[in-house]
């Protein structure tokens, strides 16, 4: 084993009830509802609501215009439940969307529990869980609303495929096969490429892997995706050829050369792993350094390694902005970090859990001090300046939210205050810290964050100005005018091809940060607003 002795077990002072609570905490933490926010929420919600409204599951709509960047399987997924709960108010629509996003993320924990449960490590699943909750590319992915979470459940899925795959090989593929449909729902299919790279080069490798159990499991799961997949790709070439072919170039565009330098994107994605994969790859490092030797022999995280290396050298060439391709080495990292806690000198632990202490304590405070100074309308200058950034906030006490406040602080401290802590306890500080932090500001300060980055006062303030009964332009293709305004108020926004000039519409909703693209010998602008924090305007104009 690579942290058990047969001979001594390690005892952890972590109770399982108190761990899951924590996990539970954090899970629900992603499902506070509030307004869409940039750069995939307005666009998830209008899908979704395009997809129920036009009954177009094929080729789903935003607003009018057919939004194929990604697989709309991601859009199935909640659309199917809003219409079989026959829901159509669309904030329930939102809301049913971020409850199925909870639940997304709540399958992820699990496999990864169960993935981690069964690498050379005792009861290494609870800490693989809590590292994962800790890791800052994670929260970015679960606190936010995009198909990436859908693709690192695939890629877990993956992992528990291979792992199972000498137990219940027909079993295995089908679970292979379900990872590998939720991997290819992408931007472009450098995952799917990924992934079947791996399944080819793992037998190559190792002669672990040259067995007829793994065969069944690799050829079922590759079986069933790609006719899965050749039904999709010809289903959307008969009902619309056009598009199909705009997705079919998108999707296979995997290499990005424009304004491209090989070393100045290696240091770039190096730079993003080092916040990206904290606090794990430092974890991670010491697993390497510990059982360098032993490291492979461990097959699942023989997987970890060869797909980290893969995601790691395609980030590097493939000229895209890193994270869109690495984000789902944050699970390998995971895996790899909690194999060696155990290990870790009592000295670091002493040192790593008080500056954990530390940090999480100051932060709450200055959360809780936000809070009471939002809530008494402090005139001080720190106040005058959080609030000149939102939008029309109003103060309004919410006794359930601080309630749970309340908890997730007593929680926090109950934890910090145990004695004689080791290194898997210190993780469950760090995460429970994180989750302290997290839940405590989503708690008490969301709604003032959410009147930062809310468009729904934009939309509104334009309606007085929009007449209806015409068909309104807007200056680009697909766009976050184009997905606000549908899911808001039902408009239609017809997308200008070439430029707004040529639209056959007298009016026109425009989003730029150059009002000298909008032609004022053609258009009169009749109304314009914009976020505080944002550099784009939104106008609505009226052709002269």
């Amino acid at each position: 084993m690579l942290t058990h002795n047969v001979d001594y077990k390690v005892k952890r002072k972590d109770k399982p009830w108190l761990l899951f609570v924590l996990a539970l905490i954090w899970v629900f933490g992603t499902v506070f509802f509030h307004s869409p926010w940039e750069p995939y929420e307005p666009f998830v919600f209008a899908v979704v609501k395009g997809i129920i409204r036009n009954n177009s599951w094929l080729v789903p709509y935003v607003s009018s215009a057919p939004y194929l960047e990604i697989q709309p399987l991601y859009f199935w997924i909640y659309a199917s439940a809003i219409k079989l709960l026959n829901i159509t108010n669309i904030t329930y629509i939102a809301n049913t969307v971020r409850i199925i996003n909870t639940i997304i993320i709540f399958a992820v924990l699990t496999v990864m529990g169960k993935v981690g449960s069964g690498v050379s490590a005792f009861k290494n699943g609870r800490t693989t869980i809590l590292i994962l909750i800790s890791s800052f590319g994670f929260i970015n992915t679960a606190y936010k609303l995009s198909p990436n979470i859908l693709i690192i459940l695939g890629f877990a899925l993956f992992l528990y495929a291979l792992q199972k795959h000498r137990e219940l090989p027909g079993i295995s593929g089908w679970i292979l096969f379900i990872g590998l449909l939720f991997i290819s729902i992408n931007f472009t299919c450098e995952f799917i490429v990924i992934s079947i790279s791996t399944l080819v080069l793992l037998p190559i490798l190792d002669k672990y892997w040259r067995s007829g159990r793994y065969a069944i499991t690799s050829i079922i799961g590759m079986l069933l995706f790609f006719i899965i997949f050749y039904i999709y790709c010809k289903q959307l070439q008969e009902v619309n050829g056009e598009f199909f072919h705009q997705w079919t170039s998108r999707y296979t565009r995997v290499i990005n050369r424009e304004h491209y330098n090989f070393w100045t994107h290696s240091f770039e994605s190096l730079k993003l792993l080092s916040w990206y994969t904290a606090p794990g790859w430092v974890l991670a490092i010491w697993t390497c350094y510990k059982h360098s030797r032993m490291l492979l022999k461990d097959k699942t995280l023989q997987v970890c390694v060869v797909l980290s290396i893969i995601l790691f050298t395609f980030t590097c060439i493939s000229g895209e902005y890193p994270e869109d391709t690495i984000f789902p080495i944050v699970i390998l990292f995971a895996l790899l970090a909690a194999v060696a806690v155990d290990s870790i000198k009592i000295t670091i632990v002493s040192f790593l859990n008080s500056f954990s202490i530390i940090l999480f304590g100051v932060l709450g405070a200055i959360i809780w001090i936000l809070y009471f100074m939002l809530g008494f309308d402090s005139k001080n200058d720190i106040i005058k300046h959080l609030l000149e950034v939102t939008q029309n906030y109003k103060f309004q006490f919410n006794f359930w939210q601080l309630i749970l406040a309340l908890l997730i602080t007593i929680i926090w401290l109950v934890m910090i205050t145990r004695k004689h802590i080791r290194g898997r306890e210190m993780v469950t500080n760090w995460a429970c810290g994180l989750t302290f932090a997290i839940i405590l500001f989503l708690s008490l300060c969301l709604p003032w964050f959410d009147s930062i980055l809310t468009f729904k006062p934009i939309v509104d303030g334009s309606l007085k100005y929009i007449n209806k009964n015409y068909c309104i332009a807007t200056n680009e293709y697909i766009s976050t005018q184009i997905a606000l305004w549908y899911y808001y108020t039902d408009i239609s926004l017809m997308p200008s091809f070439i430029n707004l000039d040529y639209s056959v519409c007298n009016q026109a909703v425009v989003a730029t940060e150059n009002f000298n693209k909008i032609n004022l010998k053609q258009w009169k602008v009749l109304w314009k607003a914009k976020r505080p924090i944002d550099n784009k305007v939104y106008y609505v104009v009226k052709h002269l």
